[in-house]
């Protein structure tokens, strides 16, 4: 049960993955990049300090890991402060999507269209 997350972690932490071929199913059966594809690879060089490598992949999604964690680490600071954890603004963007369902379903899919336009871009390097 341990060696799952050591492999796991040899697998991540290794520059190996980011010089391999693509691992996308989606890639090697149509052709097409899904709107991950290159994200692992973008994540291996960037915590490697490889910047430009981490360029060439999907940097869309270290641009939504950076948005989030800033979130989160704005969330955190404002119940340090004894405030509620969101702003005023996105509390009426959830009561919006309250009254809105279908933006609960077109909204994930109208996000991921950034990701894809990238992974579309770097298919050289992707692939």
């Amino acid at each position: 049960m341990l060696l799952a997350p050591l492999l796991t972690a040899l697998v991540c932490f290794s520059t190996s993955i980011a010089n391999g071929g693509s691992g996308c199913p989606m890639l090697q059966a149509t052709g097409v990049p899904c709107p991950a594809c290159g994200a692992t690879r973008a994540f291996v060089l960037f915590a490697h300090g490889d910047v430009g490598g981490a360029m060439r992949f999907n940097w869309s999604w270290l641009v939504i890991w950076f948005v989030i964690v800033g979130a989160m680490a704005t969330a955190a600071w404002r119940l340090w402060q004894q405030r509620t954890a969101l702003p005023t603004w996105a509390r009426r963007f959830g009561g919006w999507l309250q009254t809105h369902p279908a933006a609960v379903v077109v909204l994930p899919f109208a996000l991921l269209i950034g990701p894809w336009l990238v992974a579309l871009a770097n298919l050289s390097a992707i692939r």
